[in-house]
């Protein structure tokens, strides 16, 4: 067996350790499921030369989703803030809370978050840049030079607005990062240039910090990373050599969370969250496994000036997983596994036309599926979770069972259809979905909150307590939780306390 295999097997025997140790399956499932159709993704993908491809789909992605950017912050934002202006205050908890990410101007586009949108910007921008810098009388796609120059020009302006529209911070870093490696591999970047390019970079970051002036002044972002990244190092600590769980690190971080400090689900560091999450045994073998194929992942790309790109392009992302979620994002995800598959491409970019070559398809297929359900099933839940918040019952009941139809594992849409059942007056069914979802993640705060507001009314108040103590415990910054831990703790102080006179007398 190749030296390689050898470092395989005991990659393999840690994540069955780890899956051991996790206190939620499902989620290292998932995540594991991710993570391997993100290598199975690269190993076929550097097959391919996708230079030639890549030049369309960068302009019309971009034109897309830039021009959309736009359309979002001018004409979109106005209109549902016109439409929100007549609700009633504590009505409807997303909507508030959709109506203040609205408020602060920051566009997103079609992606989840201002901070990802920011990244997947940045990439685009340096791309354009590199295919604005390349066009030639020959080379353009276009019916001349001067009109590529044009679109590309346009492109690169829509996509900078963007990104200051963006108002991520780390969204400018990320491109400076990308545009000053770029030009110091490409040999672009000669001394004299220096300054007034560091001088631009500047001036974005400054318009970014006017434009945040209130968060920036406080220092907010820089605060909100160190607080993040001290609960992921507690994290790590608690488990250095097998780790807390490969996905887990959002069911365990709430442990760690101390009062004062920024709120999360996410480290806001790859590289400390997977640590956190698997330990530091796995990503030492996978460090050792790189370095033993490190002759055969030799960049031997015949087009230096896209190497050049590529290899720029991931110094983005790497600079993007240093200071956020990284490769949990599976935009950015996405973005690596195409650069990295064009800077170590397969040799000659022979594809080897044997039963591991389909095998490899198939099993990225399989694994793309699988992720395909996940998704469907959690955007149901999603819109479930909506309907539930504005105590639309049975809309949110149909939602949840064709979530659960998709995943019957998806233990957040478990939790929910139990919520909409007690809200509907029936505890019984309630309690049934709410132990499947305990089955599943046996320290869901959540779920310890709802079984216990069901116990205490069915008369059940010990186990009430019970439960109440558990997701207190769980995530004791939760006002709702700490509220009704100390609302049952005070009741059943009184029931001790008149059960105890009764004995007197």
């Amino acid at each position: 067996m190749k030296k390689s295999g050898w470092l395989l097997m005991p990659v393999a025997f840690f994540l069955v350790v780890n899956f051991a140790v996790s206190p939620v399956k499902v989620l290292f499932s998932s995540r594991l499921i991710y993570f391997l159709f993100i290598i199975t993704l690269f190993m076929n993908m550097r097959k391919y030369n996708i230079s030639q491809i890549l030049k369309p789909v960068v302009g019309g992605v971009s034109f897309i989703i830039f021009s959309y950017g736009l359309i979002q912050k001018f004409i979109l934002f106005p209109l549902y803030l016109r439409n929100f202006s007549n609700s009633t205050p504590g009505e409807n908890v997303y909507l508030e809370a959709m109506v203040e990410r609205i408020k602060s101007g920051r566009i997103f586009s079609i992606f989840r978050l201002p901070t990802l949108y920011a990244i997947i910007c940045a990439v685009l921008i340096l791309v354009i840049f590199h295919y604005l810098l390349k066009v030639k009388s020959a080379g353009s796609t276009v019916s001349s030079p001067n009109k590529a120059r044009v679109a590309w020009t346009f492109l690169l302006v829509l996509g900078l607005v963007n990104l200051l529209l963006t108002q991520s911070f780390g969204g400018i870093i990320y491109l400076s990062a990308g545009v000053l490696t770029y030009l110091l591999l490409s040999g672009i970047l000669k001394f004299k240039y220096l300054a007034p390019i560091l001088m631009i970079l500047c001036l974005f970051f400054s318009l970014t910090i006017a434009l945040r002036y209130s968060e920036a002044r406080k220092m907010e972002p820089a605060a909100l990373r160190m607080s993040n990244w001290s609960q992921a190092a507690r994290v790590f600590a608690s488990s250095p050599f097998w780790g807390v769980g490969l996905g887990n690190y959002e069911a365990v971080v709430s442990y760690y969370t101390r009062g004062e400090e920024a709120k999360s689900i996410y480290a806001h560091n790859f590289f400390l969250q997977f640590s956190a999450e698997v330990g530091m045994i796995i990503p030492f073998f996978l460090a050792l496994l790189l370095f033993t194929l490190r002759t055969k992942l030799m960049p031997i790309h015949p087009r230096e000036d896209e190497k050049t790109l590529y290899i720029s392009v991931f110094f983005i992302l790497l600079t993007y997983n240093l200071i956020d979620i990284g490769f949990y994002f599976f935009p950015a995800s996405l973005a690596g596994v195409v650069v990295l598959s064009q800077i170590y491409p397969a040799h000659e970019y022979k594809r080897a036309k044997n039963r591991y070559h389909y095998a490899s398809l198939a099993t990225t297929f399989i694994l793309a599926m699988f992720m395909t359900v996940e998704a469907f099933s959690d955007n149901y839940r999603v819109e479930a979770d909506i309907l539930q918040m504005q105590k639309q019952y049975s809309e949110a009941e149909v939602e949840y069972k064709t979530s659960l139809q998709f995943n019957p594992y998806n233990f957040k849409a478990l939790i929910g259809y139990a919520a909409v059942k007690f809200y509907r007056e029936e505890p019984a069914e309630a309690e049934k979905y709410l132990d499947r979802a305990l089955d599943l993640y046996p320290d869901s705060a959540s779920a310890h909150h709802l079984k216990s507001r069901i116990e205490w009314q069915v008369g059940h108040p010990w186990q009430a307590f019970f439960h109440a103590s558990h997701a207190y415990r769980k995530n004791s910054i939760n006002a709702g939780y700490r509220n009704w831990f100390l609302t049952l703790k005070n009741n059943l102080g009184k029931y001790l306390d008149q059960g105890k006179q009764k004995e007197e007398q």
